[in-house]
């Protein structure tokens, strides 16, 4: 007995019914997109048309399973799927999971046991009780399966099951089965789904549509990921597979841009700045490849050309993001993810944009636009929707009350305290740009509102402002700072650790300016407390050792001196690592750049002058 002859014949005029039903639908769909409708009434239909299929694959279902039905229902459930990634603009979990489910009925009317784990594709692909008009929906099947394992970043799961289809497929046609690679690129092309059938349900999507977006995905994929690991090479050959591919204008943008960025590494400016023209003439996404062509104008040395770049970025980044409309049918766009934070696809924020373009002006010398630029970082500061909330207003210097009452943000608390390290350093590199135009006075105005703002913020952590400098912020803020580990998650300890090291880069910064103004005292205090704040900072051990010389404390001063010296061969906590990159800037400001001289100088003078 065959398996499956035991299940509920279907009536035939019900299951034509079935497939009149879904041809209608498919026809219908085709019409609305034929007709170019705008967005609205193509969204309206869609909903509509998936709607009507879910009802078609609800009442199928609700059939034990059958040979006989089963290619109508994968390819009404192929359809369904068709329709609601685009809907949805992504892949989600129920879509694998409706995925799952037809795997589980194709066993179920081959006779087959449900596996407590294992891959239920190669049980089917396996299976000599497979009947070839089965094939055409399951490879559909297959391509809808490989999209959402390419979104999730899971390529070696698409790996596999393409390896498996063709060993069936060359299995059944008797074709000695070529030796198969395990790279994704060359199983993808070698891929061969069959052809629809004349008499066979229609589709919405057929599986060859979808082996060609699959295709250029993966390129895009593989190549970023070569990328990234500094692979140049293969990532450049990857890339350009995928920009020949079927590469709608956004993604076309993309790759132009991660092939800029590739060439640039290699060596190649003119053909990075051709790459980087294409992604701009794509007329989608601009902020990448213009941040991209700041990189390359530094990394040449045509400073005017960077920050011409900068500036145009900050630009098309004030231009609001408009929504992207359902895409039918599924495109590439939908299976590449958004690059994320680390990816060299990623252009930020205006705000960052802002303060990158701050500091390079400053970096290169051009103090008045630096300072012209910070300040229209901090005016957008200011006036963001965030004012109300994270500003700490006066009478508040516990950051709990701020966090409490903005629920507004998905209750964040490391998105509110990012927000006021931003703050703070928009005041303290103000500051930092009044001192290079010789304003000391503006400077130290600066620096003390930094400082307001850093020391009313709460440490969440006992070990990262307390211990040995615990009782600093007591005395600057007046309100003894507690640890409130439970009231906030884990994920907040980066920014406190960002928060120590700014405390102590602007308690320096402020101490060099009272130096500068001949009030060493003043400078001690300041020196003092940063060495407390962040005992681990050896520029303001040294800051302090200065001034502590200067001022005849010679005893404190050789107790520091030596003890520098006993930690000089020890390996030192990197305490600047902390910083993240749009930070660094802050460390040449204050950095002792001849450290040893500086100590060598001091020691000679120890010698001179031995303290009694």
């Amino acid at each position: 007995m065959s398996p499956g002859s035991s299940a509920p014949q279907v009536q035939p005029s019900c299951l034509g019914l079935w497939r009149e039903e879904n041809d209608r639908l498919v026809r219908q769909w085709r019409q609305v997109v034929a007709q170019d409708s705008g967005q609205p009434l193509k969204q309206q239909a869609a909903h509509h048309a998936l709607e009507q299929f879910r009802g078609l694959l609800h009442r199928l279902q609700g059939l034990p399973s059958a040979l006989s039905v089963l290619p109508l229902e994968l390819t009404v459930l192929a359809n369904t799927l068709t329709l609601g990634v685009g809907l949805a603009q992504r892949f989600m979990k129920d879509h694998a999971s409706d995925i799952q489910q037809g795997l589980e009925r194709v066993l179920n009317a081959q006779g087959v046991p449900l596996p407590q784990s294992g891959d239920l594709w190669k049980i089917i692909f396996q299976s000599p009780f497979l009947p070839s008009e089965m094939l055409c929906p399951l490879h559909h099947l297959v391509g809808l399966q490989g999209a959402i394992w390419l979104t999730d970043n899971h390529p070696g799961d698409l790996t596999m099951l393409l390896c498996t289809v063709m060993n069936s497929q060359y299995k059944e046609s008797g074709v000695p089965l070529p030796e198969l690679t395990e790279d994704l690129l060359s199983l993808l092309s070698v891929w061969d789904p069959p052809a629809e059938e004349l008499d066979a349900p229609l589709t919405l999507q057929d599986a060859r549509s979808l082996k060609e977006v699959l295709l250029t995905a993966a390129a895009f994929h593989q190549g970023l990921r070569e990328f990234h690991a500094g692979n140049l090479p293969l990532a450049l050959s990857s890339l350009q597979k995928a920009a020949f591919g079927l590469c709608p204008r956004p993604v076309l943008a993309q790759v132009h841009t991660a092939l800029g960025a590739c060439h640039r590494k290699m060596g190649h400016p003119q053909r990075a700045l051709l790459h980087l023209l294409e992604a701009l003439k794509a007329g989608a996404g601009q902020g990448p490849p213009l941040l991209e062509a700041a990189r390359l104008y530094r990394q040449l040395g045509h400073t005017t050309a960077e920050l011409d770049s900068l500036k145009l970025l900050v630009e098309a980044l004030s231009i609001p993001h408009s929504s992207r409309p359902p895409l039918f049918p599924i495109g590439v766009e939908l299976v590449i993810t958004p690059p994320s934070s680390a990816s060299s696809l990623y252009c930020g924020t205006q705000s960052q944009a802002k303060h990158l373009l701050a500091s390079r002006c400053l970096q290169t010398g051009r103090n008045e636009e630096a300072v012209e630029q910070y300040l229209d970082l901090l005016a957008s500061l200011l006036d963001g929707p965030l004012t109300r909330k994270l500003w700490l207003r006066q009478g508040e210097p516990r950051l709990r009350p701020a966090l409490s009452s903005a629920p507004s943000l998905s209750g964040n608390p490391s998105e509110h305290l990012f927000c006021l390290l931003w703050a703070s350093a928009a005041h303290l590199l103000q500051g930092q740009a009044h001192a290079g135009l010789g304003a000391r006075r503006e400077a130290l105005e600066e620096f003390s509102r930094c400082l307001d703002l850093l020391f009313r913020m709460q440490p969440l952590h006992r070990d990262v402002d307390q211990g040995a400098g615990g009782n600093v912020d007591q005395g600057l803020s007046g309100d003894v700072i507690s640890s409130h580990e439970d009231e906030f998650p884990s994920e907040v300890c980066l920014p406190m650790k960002i928060l120590q090291r700014l405390k102590s880069v602007t308690l320096i910064s402020r101490g060099l300016e009272w130096v500068a103004e001949g009030q060493d005292a003043r400078a001690l205090r300041d020196f003092l407390l940063g060495v407390q704040v962040c005992p681990g900072d050896r520029n303001a051990s040294l800051h302090l050792l200065h001034v502590l010389w200067r001022l005849e404390r010679k005893e404190e001063a050789v107790a520091l001196y030596q003890r520098l010296e006993a930690q000089a061969n020890q390996q030192q906590e990197d305490s600047e690592g902390f910083l993240p990159q749009y930070l660094e800037s802050f460390m040449n400001w204050i950095r002792i750049t001849d450290q040893e001289s500086f100590m060598q100088e001091l020691r000679k003078s120890l010698q001179r002058h031995p303290c009694p």
